[in-house]
């Protein structure tokens, strides 16, 4: 009994971790060598620490050039935005640019007032909405492009340019099992998030078990990924909120990945 008490409350821990990658690619110009970016996926208004402080803590150790959100920050169920407000007024003080996509709870019926208030935010404290535009990163003379998808499901396609294989480009799209879609549109690495890292794992085999509508073991559920012919990689955040079913063996993830030329 005891064992299984133990397993449980190991399994059900949902501490904030941060997972680190190291991005190489030739077309990163060498003064983006290093170039440190935070990633913040999946958030659904949860809290870490008094007023975020833990999760801004954990962003101010990485010292990131920016941080992106890839979606699912506000959740329809959570009126109360005071976990967003304070992750901002935060990173705002920290003065550490910061873009945002939408995911696909920004984006429900039920949202619509929790949406408003988050956009009312994100002028307050300068976070960049980057939905369907392009921003060029500078560094010198040199740029790296970030371009936002809009949360449009299945039909993604229809709205994402393709990008100018000559440059890096980087990808923000909250659905990361929409890879096979959008891995062929030049875009050199994309930041996902949606699948809450199969929301249950299975301890030491890093295998996640559902997806967020259902299905049994999706293909892309947490980690980095290429397409078949290698030109597209995809980093997956198992996100910082909870779904509908509990995390279990899945703490919340905070990803910091640094680009190498």
């Amino acid at each position: 009994l005891l064992c299984f008490i133990i397993f449980l409350f190991i399994g059900f821990d949902s501490r904030l971790e941060t997972t680190e990658y190291v991005y190489q690619n030739s077309k990163i110009p060498a003064s983006f060598d290093n170039y440190k970016i935070c990633q913040i996926s999946d958030l659904h208004c949860k809290y870490f620490g008094n007023n975020n402080q833990t999760l801004l803590d954990a962003i101010q150790n990485m010292n990131p050039n920016i941080v992106v959100l890839t979606g699912d920050i506000v959740d329809e169920d959570h009126t109360d935005l005071g976990s967003i407000e304070s992750l901002f007024s935060g990173l705002n003080e920290l003065r550490i640019p910061t873009y945002y996509i939408t995911g696909n709870h920004e984006l429900e019926k039920d949202a619509a007032k929790q949406y408003a208030q988050l956009q009312t935010l994100m002028s307050t404290y300068g976070v960049i909405d980057l939905d369907q535009k392009t921003v060029a990163l500078s560094m010198g003379e040199d740029s790296v492009y970030l371009t936002g998808g809009k949360w449009y499901s299945k039909y993604i396609t229809m709205y994402l340019k393709l990008a100018n294989p000559q440059d890096f480009n980087i990808l923000l799209y909250h659905g990361a099992d929409f890879f096979d879609l959008i891995s062929d549109y030049n875009y050199d690495l994309i930041l996902s998030g949606h699948i809450h890292g199969g929301i249950v794992r299975v301890p030491l085999l890093d295998i996640g078990l559902f997806g967020n509508t259902g299905e049994f073991m999706p293909q892309y559920v947490s980690g980095i990924y290429q397409n078949d012919s290698k030109t597209s990689t995809m980093i997956v955040s198992r996100g910082l909120g909870d779904s509908v079913t509990p995390r279990f063996f899945n703490r919340a993830g905070l990803v910091w990945m640094t680009l190498e030329s």
